[in-house]
């Protein structure tokens, strides 16, 4: 099936193409750009028989030819007669391609080049002496499809080269793409785990907590129904840890990589962020304007971690936003004194002055689902502020007018990006 696809839009691509010709030599001969497209295709579907083309090409393409001709000329017999001969050179062309290239183990680009030439040139050779009859035929014909050949396999040359660069730019835009992708995904990851581990610390509170109940009721003796409940919290607290470590570990396992060791520019940071922002503003079609600005120059060791600080306050901007029209959401790094300050601003909603003091608390959250109703987990600001202080000693401000702007801003010492 996709076989006869192929040659269908050969058929098709060198019949239009055959239109693209001129008069030369003989009565009946043209010298059509048709030929390039022949040779192109023959390059590129390296399964398909080249004599089965030919034939099939020839044909459509004199067919093709003739209809257009009879329309003019009123007459089928010499249609015929111009067009037939049309089939023999596409033969001529499919059976020397065939022996010469087809069949051949070695192909490359320089050897198809040569065969071109010759094919492109004895086919014609082949289409005057049909022609002409083997009559008339000379030095000066001979040289001027020397000259054609040249000239169709230079400009096949060139659209091969082209197609060659074109392909290999879409294919390192794809892989500029899932390497973004790859180091948006891992960030989030990490910063997941991260988290994760911090939970773990408080998970194993709580099962001190809930064994130390049960001693203390054992100690009083309270009724056993209660000895018992408290006894059986420890024990599933327990176990509850041990399968949150558990996973917690086998994902520690999956970020175990490579890249995790090479530091990245932060320009390159900023530029992954700004890149992937611009992506979801333009999917939620949505009326913000970024304005992102480096004006210092530094590498990331624990690059994901950073990501994860400013991508975060990035988005929550955006979501401050909310429907507001000409939206501008600023991002600012420079270096002041001894720190690095990274400083993230929007002129949204604001945040309410009574708020301020719990927006970096675990769980707190102004947002919902307007769809469901459901409240946002709201880690995002705790995990920025606990990144920002663990993982490079930093801190976070923050600074609000309700109605009006929201500044937050991480200061992080310049040591703690040191290698």
């Amino acid at each position: 099936m996709k076989k006869l696809k192929n040659i269908f839009i050969i058929i098709i691509c060198v019949s239009v193409a055959s239109q693209i010709h001129f008069n030369v030599l003989i009565q009946g001969f043209t010298i059509a750009f048709s030929v390039v497209v022949f040779s192109i295709f023959l390059y590129n579907y390296v399964d398909l028989n080249p004599i089965k083309i030919a034939i099939i090409t020839g044909i459509t393409t004199s067919l093709y030819k003739s209809f257009w001709l009879y329309w003019n000329i009123m007459s089928f017999s010499k249609v015929i007669k111009m067009t037939a001969p049309e089939i023999v050179f596409y033969v001529t062309y499919g059976i020397i391609f065939y022996f010469s290239y087809y069949k051949s183990r070695k192909k490359e680009l320089t050897k198809f080049m040569i065969l071109v030439f010759c094919c492109d040139f004895l086919s014609n050779l082949v289409e005057i002496s049909v022609r002409t009859k083997l009559i008339g035929i000379n030095s000066n014909i001979i040289k001027d499809l020397l000259i054609v050949a040249c000239v169709r396999t230079l400009i096949t040359l060139i659209i091969l080269i082209a197609m060659k660069y074109y392909k290999s730019f879409l294919i390192r835009e794809e892989h500029e793409e899932r390497y973004r992708r790859l180091i948006l995904l891992t960030s989030a990851f990490k910063s997941e785990v991260y988290f994760m581990n911090k939970n773990a610390a408080e998970i194993e509170d709580v099962m001190k907590k809930s064994f130390s109940a049960y001693q203390i009721v054992s100690k009083n003796h309270y009724p056993d129904e209660l000895k018992n409940l408290t006894l059986d919290i420890s024990k599933d607290v327990h176990e509850i840890k041990k399968d949150y470590i558990r996973v917690m570990r086998g994902l520690e396992e999956i970020t175990n990589d490579k890249i995790d060791t090479e530091p990245m520019n932060i320009r390159d940071i900023i530029n992954i962020l700004e890149i992937d922002t611009k992506d979801y503003i333009v999917t939620k079609n949505l009326d913000i304007e970024l304005k992102f600005k480096v004006d210092c120059e530094f590498y990331v060791l624990k690059h994901f971690y950073l990501m994860s600080i400013i991508r975060n306050l990035i988005f929550n901007s955006i979501e401050a936003i909310d429907n507001k029209k000409k939206g501008l959401v600023k991002l600012k790094i420079e270096k002041v004194e001894d720190e690095y300050v990274f400083s993230v601003s929007d002129n949204g909603t604001g945040i309410n002055s009574s708020n301020l003091n719990f927006i970096f608390n675990p769980g707190f959250s102004t947002k919902y689902n307007k769809e469901t109703g459901s409240i946002c987990r709201g880690i995002g600001l705790t995990l920025v502020r606990d990144l920002a202080q663990d993982i490079f000693k930093g801190n976070i401000f923050v600074q609000s007018i309700e109605n009006k702007n929201t500044i937050f801003t991480v200061k992080i010492p310049i040591t703690s990006f040191r290698r």
